[in-house]
C-alpha cells in the first residue's frame, strides 16, 4: 500500500495509516451485507437520488432496528445514533478506533459519521456527506460518491486486461476502483487533497493495492507517460465560477474539455482507449462541430457521444438549483451565467462523452451520435463492436461489398411493436428495433426491415438475406433495386450501432 501513503494524500479526515481498522470494517460491513440493493430494498429504489432534506422520511422507513439498518442510518443517511447501537453494530471495533480513523465522532455518548459511506454495485464508497445538509451549501472541496454522470462514465469504458491506467479528476475515486480489477497498475490524480484522502481510504477498502495517487491538473503529474486506458470525469461544466473543485475548471468557455481530449489522445499508447466526459459550447445546428475539432490530426478514431443540451438559462439553472432556496443569490447567480454564456456566443451547452482510440499511420475515422438518457448498462462488449465494425468499414472499397458478407444480430437485439385493434384483428401501427445492452440504442422500423432482420442469423450472406426477404415481401421485379438498396442502407447502419456482427464464420 505504499503508494497510498505518499504525502500528498494524507491531509484529510481519515488516518491512512489505520489500515487494520480499515480492514476490519470492511469484514464487518461484508458480515452485515450493506450492499447496494440491502439500501434500495429498505429505503426505495430512489434512495441514491434523494437529498438531506428527505433523511427524516427515509430514515422513518428503518423501522426493524437491527444491524444493518443502524449501519444504514450511520454511513448512508449520516444519522446520530447511540454509541452502544454503534458498537454493537459494528463489534469488534471500537468505536473510538473509528473516531481514530477519522471515520466517525463521537460526542455526548452519540455517535455520527463524518463522512457519507455508500455502497455501489460492488464496491464501498466514502466521500463527503450530502450536499445540502448545511446552511452554507456544498464545500468547495466537496466529493461525491458516485453521480450519474459518474455511473454513465462507468459503463462506456471498455473493460479489458491492460498493463496501464490513468483516471484524471478521480475523486473518491470510484473510476480507479473499477480500472484496478482489470488493469495491473492505476494512476488517479486529482486538485482536491479531500478526494486524493478518501480516495486511498476507498482503494483500502475495496482490497485494491495496484492504484497510485498524484496530486495536481489534467496530465501535469503524467507528463511524458503514456497509458493503455484514460478515464475521466473532471470539471467539465462550462462555467465563469472557480466555486467548486468537481464542477469549476476556471478554464473560459470549454477550454477544459477541449485541453483535455487534445492532450488525452498525446498520452495514449497505440490501441488504446480513452473515455472522457466533456461539456461544450453549441453554435448553429452542427452540435459536433467543436468536439470534432479538437480530435482532428491527433491520430485517434474518435465516438463522439451526446448526452444532454440545454439553453443558457436551464444550464446556468441546473447547476445552481442548490441556491434556488435563497431567490435574491439564486437570482443573482443565474444572471451571471448567462451573461457569461451569451458573451461567449453559445446557443446552447452540450454534455456527454468522448471516446478514443489511438491509431497511428492511417486515417482516422470521426463518427456522433445521440444516447438515451440515464443508461448505466455495462457497455464495454458493445463500444468494442462499434470500433471494430467502423475499423472494418473502413477497409472496403464500397457498401456493395456488405452484400458478400455474413452478419449476425446481436444476442440483446428486441423488436417492440405497437397493436391497434381494428375490424376484429391487430394492425401493426409501428415497430421499433432496440439494442436492451450497453447504449441501449433503439429506431422505428417498417415491414421491410423487419422481415430482414430474422433472416441475419449467420446462416447465409447478407445478400441472400435479402432475396429472400424481398421473395417474402412479394416485392416486383421494378422495385426489387430499390428494395436491395435500402435494404444495405438499414444494415450498414445497423452494423456501424452495434446491432449486427461479422458472423464468426465470415
Amino acid at each position: 500500500m505504499t503508494p497510498l501513503a505518499t504525502a500528498p494524500v494524507t491531509n484529510g479526515p481519515i488516518a491512512l495509516d489505520r489500515v487494520e481498522t480499515i480492514d476490519a470494517l470492511r469484514s464487518v460491513l461484508a458480515a452485515l451485507r450493506y450492499t447496494g440493493q440491502a439500501v434500495r430494498e429498505q429505503l426505495g429504489d430512489d434512495a441514491y437520488r434523494r437529498r438531506w432534506r428527505d433523511v427524516p422520511a427515509l430514515v422513518r422507513r428503518l423501522r426493524a432496528g437491527g444491524a444493518l439498518e443502524t449501519a444504514i442510518k450511520l454511513f448512508f443517511l449520516g444519522c446520530p445514533v447511540s454509541t452502544p447501537e454503534a458498537e454493537r453494530t459494528l463489534a469488534p471495533i471500537p468505536a473510538v478506533e473509528l473516531e481514530r480513523l477519522g471515520l466517525i465522532e463521537v460526542r455526548n455518548s452519540t455517535v455520527r459519521a463524518v463522512v457519507r459511506l455508500v455502497p455501489h454495485a460492488e464496491l464501498l464508497l466514502a466521500g463527503s456527506r450530502y450536499p445540502d445538509e448545511t446552511p452554507d451549501g456544498t464545500p468547495a472541496d466537496y466529493v461525491a460518491t458516485v453521480t450519474a454522470p459518474s455511473a454513465t462514465l462507468a459503463s462506456l469504458t471498455v473493460r479489458r486486461p491492460v498493463r496501464t491506467a490513468l483516471d484524471i479528476g478521480t475523486g473518491s475515486g470510484v473510476q480507479a476502483l473499477w480500472a484496478a480489477r482489470h488493469c495491473e497498475r492505476v494512476v488517479a490524480l486529482d486538485v482536491n487533497r479531500r478526494a486524493l484522502n478518501l480516495a486511498a481510504f476507498n482503494a483500502r477498502l475495496n482490497g485494491l493495492s495496484n492504484i497510485e495517487l498524484r496530486e495536481g491538473s489534467l496530465f501535469e503529474p503524467v507528463a511524458g507517460e503514456r497509458f493503455d486506458l484514460i478515464v475521466c470525469n473532471a470539471p467539465y461544466v462550462v462555467s465563469p465560477d472557480r466555486r467548486y473543485a468537481f464542477r469549476d475548471s476556471g478554464a473560459r468557455s470549454d477550454g477544459f474539455s477541449e485541453r483535455l481530449v487534445r492532450e488525452a489522445a498525446a498520452h495514449l499508447e497505440e490501441e488504446g482507449f480513452a473515455h472522457l466526459l466533456v461539456g461544450w459550447l453549441r453554435r448553429g445546428d452542427d452540435w459536433a462541430a467543436r468536439p470534432r475539432s479538437w480530435v482532428e490530426g491527433g491520430g485517434c478514431d474518435c465516438w463522439l457521444l451526446h448526452g444532454v443540451s440545454r439553453d443558457p438559462v436551464t444550464h446556468a439553472a441546473i447547476w445552481n438549483e442548490e441556491l434556488a432556496g435563497d431567490p435574491a443569490r439564486y437570482g443573482e447567480t443565474l444572471d451571471r451565467w448567462i451573461d457569461y454564456l451569451e458573451g461567449l456566443g453559445a446557443d446552447g451547452i452540450t454534455e456527454g462523452a468522448v471516446i478514443l482510440r489511438r491509431r497511428s499511420g492511417r486515417e482516422n475515422w470521426f463518427r456522433a451520435d445521440r444516447i438515451p438518457p440515464g443508461r448505466t448498462a455495462p457497455g464495454s462488449d458493445h463500444v468494442l463492436r462499434v470500433f471494430s465494425a467502423h475499423d472494418h468499414l473502413a477497409e472496403l472499397t464500397d457498401d456493395t461489398a456488405l452484400l458478400e458478407e455474413t452478419f449476425c444480430l446481436a444476442e440483446r437485439v428486441r423488436i417492440e411493436q405497437n397493436l391497434a385493434c381494428r375490424a376484429g384483428g391487430y394492425v401493426v401501427e409501428a415497430m421499433t428495433v432496440l439494442l436492451d445492452e450497453g447504449l441501449g440504442f433503439r429506431a422505428g422500423i417498417d415491414q421491410n426491415t423487419a422481415s430482414l432482420l430474422p433472416l441475419l442469423d449467420g446462416s447465409r450472406s447478407l445478400g441472400e438475406a435479402i432475396e429472400v426477404a424481398s421473395r417474402a415481401r412479394a416485392i416486383d421485379a421494378a422495385d426489387a433495386q430499390a428494395f436491395k438498396e435500402g435494404a444495405l442502407g438499414v444494415a450498414r447502419t445497423m452494423f456501424e450501432l452495434g446491432f449486427l456482427t461479422r458472423s464468426e464464420n465470415a
